[in-house]
């Protein structure tokens, strides 16, 4: 939903999912292994990887630093070519990593550095939408989405920690990226399973790093391929309400989580409602201390799972005045281009939440008591006001559908002028809009406004 540091590309704006592990001061420090594994693993009885991280001396480190460097380099000398010997001139060089990760020739350790190494170029400021889709499609027929998993299978919690931030990266805004990591998903989540349902409460805490990088490879299937939400929905029960009930983990992999949920829930919301996953995040919106980074967006999530028709959930969120405190934020953020809690909210998801709320009169009539309410929806549906991206449309689509809504309730218009210049100067352009939905929503308010 949101362009967080590394969030979801679906539910906002997200900056790639797992660069964090692969800033550029990694690179300058000598390879080291990450030690034995965490003494509470050990004492539950895990059945461990085989694969240990090992030991890499300085030297070692040194001159695997040197190969990256000289690559890194040759890749910024390359000339630039045309249509796909462009591409290729662009990536070329990340080939050689990818190589090396997939060779049965270079110890375990090294791989984590080359993985952060490569997770690192992917960032989109990094290269070209065509160029990294060309390094995707190479990159599968090299077979490094298998070592990956290989890799989150077999070792040690720092060198998963490592491969699951590069499948992250690797899925990000790629549909076939995203799809080729789904072929193999359910061995990944075996791991995720097996690990964070078995550890205690404290020790989540010291696995934080995996599970940061878990969740945000969950956040990018999520948010580019919905059909892997059913897939997806084997973690929330033993990782997710697990993260979000757990007072030591930190906002940012908390307010993840909730993306993931957010996104999960524009197609399984039986499932969810069905784990109660509302509960753990009322408890979550009313627990003090928990700050709005960290309850990201949680009031959207309960709202999307229960808020078509009156219930105890949404209305505990009314007396807590979410419409004033929650609702008109979230839409001003997202007109403006601003941030919200950490994240840049999408028209499309801000929009779903007051289309979901207008279908229940009682909720419908709650947001009519904010005058801000309507000039905000206005203002989202003009034809005139450009789109960001292209869900911006589906959203101006959801907007148009709540004002219908409100419409064949009887609640809008008022005869206001905004209202009255928005019916008659700027319907008849949406009802002439080259997207269907747009225009049904459209002539829906024309109709309902004019032959009441």
């Amino acid at each position: 939903m949101a362009a967080v540091d590394h969030g979801s590309a679906g539910y906002a704006e997200a900056s790639n999912a797992a660069s964090a592990a692969a800033d550029d001061e990694t690179l300058r420090n000598a390879v080291a292994a990450d030690g034995p594994l965490e003494d509470a693993m050990q004492q539950q009885g895990e059945q461990e990887p085989v694969v240990p991280e090992g030991s890499v001396t300085s030297a070692q480190g040194a001159a695997l630093q040197e190969v990256i460097e000289e690559l890194m380099r040759s890749g910024s000398r390359r000339a630039p070519g045309r249509g796909h010997d462009n591409h290729m001139n662009e990536v070329w060089h990340l080939f050689t990593i990818v190589d090396m990760v997939c060779s049965e020739d270079i110890e375990v350790t090294s791989k984590k550095r080359l993985l952060e190494e490569l997770s690192g170029a992917l960032r989109p400021q990094n290269l070209r939408p065509e160029a990294r889709e060309f390094f995707v499609s190479e990159s599968i027929s090299r077979g490094v989405v298998q070592k990956a998993v290989w890799l989150i299978e077999n070792c040690t919690t720092g060198i998963a920690t490592a491969a699951s931030n590069f499948l992250g990266d690797f899925a990000f805004n790629s549909d076939m990226g995203a799809r080729e990591v789904l072929k193999v998903f359910d061995r990944i989540a075996d791991r995720y399973q097996h690990l964070f349902s078995t550890s205690s409460a404290d020790s989540i805490r010291h696995e934080e790093d995996f599970l940061h990088a878990a969740i945000l490879l969950c956040v990018n299937l999520a948010a580019t391929c919905s059909f892997s939400h059913r897939k997806l929905l084997r973690l929330v029960q033993p990782v997710c309400l697990r993260i979000l009930r757990s007072p030591q983990v930190n906002d940012k992999l908390r307010g993840n989580t909730i993306l993931l949920l957010a996104n999960l829930s524009t197609t399984v919301l039986g499932e969810l409602r069905d784990m109660r996953v509302a509960d753990v995040l009322l408890d979550l919106v009313f627990q003090k201390g928990i700050s709005g980074h960290g309850k990201s967006v949680a009031e959207s999530v309960i709202i999307f799972l229960h808020g078509r028709e009156k219930c105890d959930e949404v209305d505990r969120l009314m007396e807590s005045s979410v419409v004033s405190e929650y609702c008109v934020p979230i839409l001003v953020s997202t007109l403006a281009h601003t941030e919200f809690r950490g994240m840049f909210p999408h028209l499309l998801y801000t929009a779903r939440l007051f289309h979901v709320l207008v279908q229940s009169r009682s909720y419908a009539e709650a947001l009519m008591q904010d005058g801000r309410v309507i000039p905000l929806l206005v203002h989202a549906a003009r034809p005139r006001r450009s789109a960001r991206v292209e869900t911006d449309f589906e959203g101006r689509r959801l907007v148009l559908e709540a004002l219908w809504y409100l419409a064949q309730l009887g609640l809008w218009p008022k005869n206001d002028e905004l209202s009255l210049a928005f019916i008659s100067e700027d319907l008849p352009l949406l009802c002439e809009d080259e997207r269907v939905g747009i225009r049904a929503a459209a002539a829906g308010i024309y109709a309902t406004v004019h032959h009441r």
